[in-house]
């Protein structure tokens, strides 16, 4: 037995529907986002999930959000060089660019050699800079 679905019928109007909908509901591509957490913040973002508050137990959700990324200068990609405050995609270019061609970085305070990095940018990522 076959079945026609008549132009225009109810019937046939949702299977087009079912149709277009499962088509344009298929992403195109998906895309992946690994947070770069070092294994010690890794280790403390699992061990301090939680707190204790008077004998209560209260979740600290905004752990992983508050805990800045150590980022090694002397080998960050320019991704990962862009995360540091003050550092667009072309300063973290001139850092890899110094770092290949002069010298790698052994303290934070090199990183005021790169031209358009100054002491007041060094200053506010100093916690978040590492150069081993």
């Amino acid at each position: 037995m076959i079945f026609r679905l008549l132009v225009g019928s109810i019937f046939a109007i949702l299977v087009l529907a079912i149709l277009v909908l499962s088509i344009w509901a298929v992403p195109a591509q998906a895309q992946v986002c690994t947070p770069t957490l070092t294994p010690e913040q890794a280790f403390l973002a699992v061990t301090n999930l939680t707190g204790t508050n008077g004998g209560t137990t209260k979740p600290s959700a905004n752990l992983l959000a508050n805990s800045p990324t150590v980022i090694n200068i002397n080998t960050a990609s320019e991704a990962q060089l862009t995360q540091l405050d003050g550092i667009g995609a072309k300063k973290a270019q001139q850092i890899i660019l110094y770092r290949q061609m002069i010298a790698p970085f052994t303290t934070a305070d090199d990183l005021a050699n790169v031209k358009g990095i100054g002491k007041a940018t060094v200053d506010k990522n100093r916690h978040r800079i590492t150069t081993q």
